[in-house]
């Protein structure tokens, strides 16, 4: 009786084994993805806030307005590029084509209208949208190698 026990217990783990070892990876790996997530969100938000913090210094000592800087949008574009630097290494393009791709617009005439959020914005503001895709590779003898993380970000000076 005990012999038949334990040829049933080991047929079960060979059986179940695979499949304890699919979902272990699967959570190691959707908890990986969601910390590059959160840093690629990070990247965005750092970049706007550099951008919109780029002020026209001359237009404020004139007159007293804060203006967004012509070069705001290819400001936060720099800095998401800086930011995606210190997670190259889990991107599947690099930081620099990641930030080329991204959508960066700046708004300095208000109230203005955002045509892809929808997003009202009642001061200057830069807002950033990027598609950033990341490797992936648990989820590559599954699904795909890589990953797409969608970010948007907005900041408005004050």
């Amino acid at each position: 009786m005990i012999r038949e026990q334990g040829g049933s217990a080991a047929i079960t783990t060979v059986v179940f084994l695979p499949l304890l070892l699919t979902i272990v990876v699967g959570v190691v790996q959707l908890g990986a993805i969601r910390v590059v997530a959160a840093r690629v969100a990070s990247a965005a938000d750092l970049a706007t806030l550099a951008a919109a913090d780029d002020q026209d210094g001359s237009e404020l000592v004139r007159t007293g307005v804060l203006r967004l800087a012509p070069d705001a949008a290819a400001v936060a574009r720099a800095y998401f590029s800086l930011n995606l630097a210190q997670i190259a290494p889990l991107l599947a393009v690099t930081p620099a084509e990641a930030a080329a791709r991204a959508d960066v617009v700046a708004f300095a005439s208000v109230p203005a209208t955002d045509p892809l959020t929808g997003w009202r914005y009642d001061r200057p503001t830069v807002r950033l949208a990027a598609s950033v895709p990341v490797r992936t590779p648990l989820f590559g003898s599954l699904f795909a190698p890589t990953t797409t993380v969608n970010v948007r970000a907005a900041s408005a000076a004050r």
